[in-house]
């Protein structure tokens, strides 16, 4: 047998075998659940958007997604919130601190009006939020310093 010919036969069953190979891996490619990064939590400030929304609204079980852990005490359903009811609610001013990668201290203004008032309120508050698959969770509040106090707000009068 000529030396050519031997050599030839050799080459033919290893681009078989990798021919083979490379259609099964690209039969691969695409395959599985796709992640998509829920909008409420795309950012930080998307985050602490949704959880004061949440508040707002009274939506416990919103608000405890907006956590990323639930070891700490949080509100359960008909516990009384300290942010009264509201016409309108904003969040300005936000300033983040970097920490490590996925991990930021966020600062921001809450301005609220409370129902049956002309009068706007707001305060300055801040809370570290970690990256999880993409998603921005509150991981704890920087304090209740920034807290304001409590102020009653007039209502209608049964008598």
């Amino acid at each position: 047998m000529a030396p050519g010919l031997g050599g030839a036969g050799r080459r033919r069953p290893m681009w078989r075998a990798l021919a083979i190979v490379a259609a099964a891996s690209l039969s691969l490619v695409g395959q599985g659940e796709r992640y998509q990064v829920d909008p409420r939590f795309r950012s930080p400030s998307a985050t602490l958007n949704t959880y004061w929304r949440a508040l707002q609204s009274g939506d416990a079980e919103a608000v405890w997604e907006c956590y990323a852990d639930l070891r700490d005490p949080m509100p359960m359903p008909g516990m009384l919130w300290f942010l009264p009811a509201t016409d309108e609610l904003t969040l300005e001013a936000f300033r983040s601190l970097p920490v490590t990668a996925g991990r930021v201290m966020v600062t921001y203004d809450v301005r609220f009006k409370p129902r049956a008032s002309m009068e706007e309120r707001s305060f300055r508050t801040g809370d570290e939020l970690v990256r999880e698959r993409g998603e921005w969770r509150i991981s704890r509040a920087v304090g209740e310093a920034s807290m304001p106090d409590w102020e009653s707000t007039p209502g209608p009068v049964d008598i």
